[in-house]
């Protein structure tokens, strides 16, 4: 038996943003738009350049959407491949007390729900996440996926979106207005006031 642990309201378990969100506009609309024509989309990109805000900010934009809910299931620190599909049953707060594959449970749950599941820096466990994406979409029509990743999932359907690190600026006097600069001089500014 499965139960559902989902609170009314807003269903998810986005976290809320903790500093403020600077530039990257046309990713955001681009990955906008690309969800609305495809149902998985791939931010790629090296580490630290902005995949997974981008991704948050995304999901959060598009909340009203999906009446099942925007979840998050962050996988950085997975390390056992075939505790992927727990792990996600767990972030959708999923109780099962049968004896069926986690995979199983996850595609049933998913098979009659309107939901955007955002699978959080899969490139470590890149084809557990393309195996778990391609089953659980062949199973729900209603379900998403906004992923990111170092690499693409590499399945039919996917769309990829390459995040580029913000562009630094030439010196000058327009270099203060710059979105990098933005973004350097806050999060300094937060760690050593003044």
């Amino acid at each position: 038996m499965v139960t559902d642990m989902s609170m009314g309201g807003r269903a998810g378990n986005l976290p809320a943003e903790m500093t403020s969100f600077v530039g990257r506009r046309h990713e955001l609309a681009e990955a906008r738009r690309m969800l609305s024509a495809s149902r998985l989309v791939t931010l790629t990109g090296v580490g630290g350049v902005g995949k997974t805000r981008i991704a948050l900010r995304v999901a959060g934009r598009l909340h009203g959407g999906f009446p099942d809910g925007v979840w998050l299931v962050e996988l950085s620190a997975l390390q056992d491949a075939g505790l992927l599909a727990h792990e996600v049953s767990e972030q959708l707060k999923l109780t099962d007390t049968s004896t069926r594959p986690h995979v199983e449970v996850l595609a049933d749950h998913c098979a009659d729900r309107r939901l955007l599941l955002v699978l959080d820096t899969c490139e470590h466990l890149v084809d557990e996440c393309a195996e778990l994406a391609g089953t659980l979409l062949r199973a729900a029509s209603g379900l998403r996926i906004l992923a990111t990743s170092r690499q693409p999932l590499n399945i039919p359907g996917e769309r990829t979106l390459a995040i580029a690190p913000m562009r630094v600026p030439d010196p000058g006097p327009a270099a203060a207005r710059c979105d990098a600069v933005t973004l350097f001089a806050e999060r300094a500014a937060a760690v050593v006031p003044g």
